[in-house]
């Protein structure tokens, strides 16, 4: 299976470049259920481009912003629209996972949101609870999406690097443990 993601992963950026990261990370950071996932895409990407900054800062770049964007996205339609994300069935949003963020939100503020963006498996869920909340203006939550999601990013750079280079499975590099949580 990952193989098939793989070659689509290399298909997409090869024909797209990181506009094809841009909208698959926008669509993860959106709440929307994954066309490919993102992880791969990004690995792949890296891989495919080189490990010379020049060719990696706009993929790099693109994976941020596409998060960060995708998350505004669900921020603005939940504080302006009253969208409710678990509503839609486009969404896997449950409403038990939205609880959690929000308990989350209400403990640590704003840095839970950079911390939750870091970490796979929560990324993008404090987008609803943080536009509930009446006191966190737009461009606060921006900057906190776009924190957590580069440090999210750079790990990933850092396994997409590795394989480039060809330091054997990013397995055995990072442990088996490490390469699941990503």
């Amino acid at each position: 299976m990952f193989s098939a993601h793989a070659a689509t992963a290399l298909a997409l950026v090869e024909g797209y470049g990181a506009v094809a990261v841009f909208a698959v990370f926008a669509l993860e950071g959106a709440l929307v259920g994954k066309v490919l996932p993102a992880r791969t895409l990004f690995v792949a990407a890296v891989v495919a481009v080189g490990v010379e900054a020049v060719a990696v800062l706009p993929v790099f770049a693109a994976a941020v912003v596409g998060a960060t964007v995708g998350q505004s996205v669900v921020f603005a339609a939940v504080r302006r629209f009253d969208v409710d994300p678990a509503a839609l069935p486009l969404v896997p949003v449950g409403e038990g996972r939205l609880d959690g963020a929000g308990r989350w939100f209400d403990r640590w503020g704003l840095p839970a949101v950079a911390a939750s963006n870091a970490v796979p498996g929560t990324r993008g869920w404090l987008a609803v609870p943080t536009a509930n909340a009446s006191s966190v203006s737009a461009p606060r939550f921006a900057a906190a999406s776009l924190v957590g999601s580069t440090a999210y990013v750079g790990a990933l750079l850092a396994v997409g690097v590795a394989v480039a280079l060809g330091f054997g499975s990013a397995a055995e590099l990072l442990g088996a443990e490490w390469v699941a949580a990503l």
